[in-house]
């Protein structure tokens, strides 16, 4: 597990809660508290000598209005403080609290309540720096609060005996959805959710009851269902691909997906239907090499403990959560889902298409099996490349590349968007992105590659990955084989690259001896260091199966 560098910094004591962040990663403590603004305003305060990937700014609203006018100025001034240091820090990831104001003031209902107006200034202000800023996200306070109720959020007790403001359970929450955003910024999410059916998306067995007699409807018990995939659907417009696996008969399952008025989850929204009366386990371990992912990206969803129970015995790397007993808890099992396996902070516009992607390349892997051979195959997929610089304009899809490539990553080095943009901005480093698209359609971003110049003659490559989607079809080739050409022409003499192995990057372990690049040394880890003379080396000797483009 990757620890990161983070801090929590605030108007009250947390300490207890950074205690609980520690055990997971390196979490940077403050002397005293209250001292936030200090921190990020003074760039030799030790927040920055720490060297911190992300920062949680969580505000208490009582205490920022404590000896201050409650009026627009203390907002302002306080975002002013706030842009100057997200905008001063690209390369650090900010989460700022939006804030609850409890008023314990006793006044008559005519006088209202202007503290609701001040909570809104503040999270709108946030949410204006949210979208000016890539590395400035609103941490939802307000909502946390909302969910467990002021009375168990706050604890009276704690604030008269020790200072602390924030309930022990209130703590416990904070630090589940501090460690979501660590993980989503570290890329880290499951890819799939393959579902169950029957007494899943809806209620009873189609088969014994007919599509007309199962619980599927706006009001009722077939609500409860009905809403269960309307939050199913939103996770899957979040870029996660949803998948079937269900025993049943075919035609009576796919009558109901196609034609009953009240699925949410249409054909379409799937990447896959496997509806038959094989092992569930073995559908699973089909459909996870159909799609190329790993069993450890599944998320499996079932309402027959028996079944849960054979999947996780059959297939361990899989995650099956428990299934409510009680129905009307659907919608937050769904909520649960996401929060706990599939959240993220923001979305590509691939991440929108994801399920079309998948389903295009389960089409390339028929045409595939239907070819007199392999490179009949990839001649008729009509491939092109197109090889463009990072901008900031693809920098997300890049940083989420380096983030969740695992099989085809030569050296594993993992980048935010904020530190990629850093890099490239630095004197000596370039950053490459490949697009890629055939004949069955566009596959998107698949390639970073970043280079860094370490003699005026001697260029080194940082990091090189292929996602595992295209994967086998001498895309790689074409892509190293265009850097090579170009540093070259450019005077270079030597290219030095590297092989790190980790637990799923073992078919690329001798990329680089294919290519006729020479091992300069191997450690006992199995680290190893390559050259490349440039000067003998030659674009035309790596095999190519589509048109290169450089845009």
């Amino acid at each position: 597990m990757i620890a990161l560098r983070l801090s929590v910094l605030s108007n009250i004591n947390l300490d207890s809660l950074v205690g609980r962040l520690s055990k997971l990663n390196d979490v940077y403590k403050t002397e005293g508290y209250g001292t936030w603004v200090q921190e990020i305003i003074n760039p030799n305060s030790g927040l920055y000598s720490f060297g911190p990937q992300a920062v949680f700014i969580i505000i208490d609203g009582e205490e920022m209005f404590k000896g201050q006018s409650r009026n627009n100025s203390t907002i302002d001034m306080n975002i002013n403080y706030i842009e100057e240091t997200v905008k001063n820090n690209p390369d650090i990831t900010f989460f700022v609290s939006n804030i609850d104001l409890w008023t314990r003031k006793i006044d008559s209902a005519k006088a209202g309540s202007k503290e609701r107006g001040l909570e809104f200034l503040w999270e709108d202000g946030l949410f204006l720096l949210s979208r000016k800023y890539r590395n400035l996200y609103v941490f939802d306070l307000k909502s946390i609060v909302e969910d467990i109720g002021r009375e168990q959020f706050y604890s009276k007790k704690l604030w008269y005996l020790g200072g602390i403001k924030f309930s022990m359970k209130a703590e416990k929450v904070l630090e589940q959805y501090i460690n979501r955003c660590v993980d989503s910024v570290k890329g880290k999410r499951k890819k799939c959710m393959v579902l169950d059916l029957d007494n899943t998306l809806w209620g009873g067995v189609v088969g014994e009851v007919g599509m007309e007699g199962i619980e599927l409807s706006d009001y009722k018990e077939g609500a409860r269902y009905k809403d269960f995939q309307k939050k199913l659907k939103e996770i899957k417009d979040l870029g996660i691909i949803l998948a079937v696996v269900s025993k049943n008969n075919f035609d009576d399952a796919i009558k109901v997906i196609r034609e009953h008025k009240h699925m949410v989850l249409k054909e379409e929204d799937f990447v896959a239907l496997k509806i038959n009366w094989d092992l569930k386990s073995q559908n699973i371990k089909d459909l996870s090499e159909e799609l190329n992912i790993g069993l450890d990206s599944i998320v499996f969803i079932d309402d027959n403990p028996v079944e849960r129970e054979s999947v996780k015995r059959e297939l361990p790397e899989v995650t099956v959560p428990g299934f409510p007993q009680d129905t009307s808890e659907l919608l937050n099992f769904a909520v649960e889902l996401y929060h706990n396996y599939f959240y993220t902070l923001d979305i590509t516009d691939e991440d929108t298409v994801k399920t079309e992607i998948y389903r295009q390349n389960m089409k390339r892997r028929d045409a595939q099996k239907s070819s007199a051979s392999y490179e009949d195959f990839l001649k008729s997929l009509e491939t092109k490349i197109e090889i463009r610089r990072i901008s900031a304009e693809n920098v997300q899809r890049a940083a989420q590349l380096t983030q969740k490539t695992n099989q085809f990553n030569l050296t594993t080095k993992r980048y935010s968007e904020q530190e990629l943009l850093a890099l490239i901005d630095e004197e000596g480093f370039e950053g490459f992105v490949a697009y890629v698209s055939d004949r069955f359609g566009d596959n998107g971003m698949v390639s970073v590659v970043i280079t860094k110049r370490k003699t005026d003659t001697e260029i080194e490559l940082d990091t090189f990955l292929l996602s595992c989607r295209v994967m086998g079809r001498f895309i790689e080739e074409q892509i190293i084989g265009f850097i090579e050409d170009l540093y070259k022409k450019s005077g270079y003499k030597r290219l030095v690259t590297y092989y790190k192995p980790t637990e799923k990057n073992a078919p690329v372990k001798d990329f680089f001896e294919r290519l006729g690049y020479s091992v300069l040394d191997v450690d006992s880890a199995g680290n190893k260091k390559y050259i490349l003379d440039l000067e003998k080396s030659s674009i035309d000797s790596r095999k190519k199966f589509g048109e290169l483009m450089i845009l």
